[in-house]
């Protein structure tokens, strides 16, 4: 990617069944639920929004009429929604490249709805213009591996391989959680079909084998996976207590 050209396209993920949150998501999309006055999808859009994003295509599926209903009634001027409405739920693969005509060979930036970070979008893209990667992905330092499958990259920041939980980790090696935010060229995306498929699978663990270059963004500051019910409530916890501003989020 040549240094004058923008990312000014997004997809937001928001498609799932919500099934970790339990009762909480069987009448309200994970997406939509309430934080304070907003909630994890208003959230991701003012982030994208400040970063200069000016179009978003939001996947749909579980409850997607309420995710449509909701932002209709939301004033966000000079942004361009789009929705990629799923008949049948294709997965975080699948979903990316059924919007496909919406991207025109444009280099995007892909985010779950379920996250909330104060990272920064345009330090990241800045990051993959720097690189030229065919994928960027943002990593929090972790090493656990025992709930995830971790990101392993070397001292470039270059993705080395995607470990399976619970792996053995040396005590020199980098290790990360995948943020669930990413850059994906049309190379990239050329990998995953319309079909029920995750991108980790079609598309990440298939380009490294190839030993294509694939960067990781580390990330130090604040992650939140809000895609558990116990994670959920540990954050209006938080809020409750002033511990956690939106306003550094965002």
């Amino acid at each position: 990617m040549k240094r004058d050209q923008k990312i000014t396209t997004a997809m937001i993920l928001a498609a799932g069944f919500g099934t970790r949150m339990k009762e909480m998501g069987k009448d309200t999309p994970k997406a939509l639920l309430p934080l304070d006055h907003l909630t994890p999808l208003d959230i991701s859009i003012q982030k994208l929004q400040k970063a200069g994003i000016q179009k978003i295509v939001i996947n749909l599926h579980y409850l997607g009429a309420m995710i449509i209903a909701h932002l209709k009634k939301k004033n966000y001027h000079d942004l361009q929604i789009i929705f990629s409405e799923e008949k049948e739920i294709l997965g975080t693969g699948g979903g990316i490249a059924n919007a496909e005509n919406h991207f025109r060979e444009e280099t995007i930036l892909v985010v779950n709805s379920d996250i909330l970070s104060d990272f920064s979008f345009m330090d990241f893209m800045e990051n993959h213009y720097l690189k030229d990667p065919l994928a960027s992905m943002a990593v929090w330092p972790s090493r656990n591996s025992r709930e995830y499958a971790l990101l392993l990259f070397d001292e470039e920041e270059r993705l080395v391989d995607i470990l399976p939980k619970s792996s053995e980790i040396d005590s020199q090696q980098q290790t990360g959680i995948f943020m669930g935010y990413h850059i994906l060229t049309p190379q990239a995306r050329s990998y995953l079909k319309p079909l029920f498929s995750s991108v980790v699978e079609d598309f990440y663990r298939p380009a490294l084998r190839q030993k294509r270059k694939i960067v990781v963004y580390p990330h130090q500051g604040t992650w939140i996976d809000l895609g558990s019910r116990e994670h959920y409530f540990n954050i209006l916890e938080r809020l409750n207590k002033g511990e956690l501003n939106f306003q550094q989020i965002i």
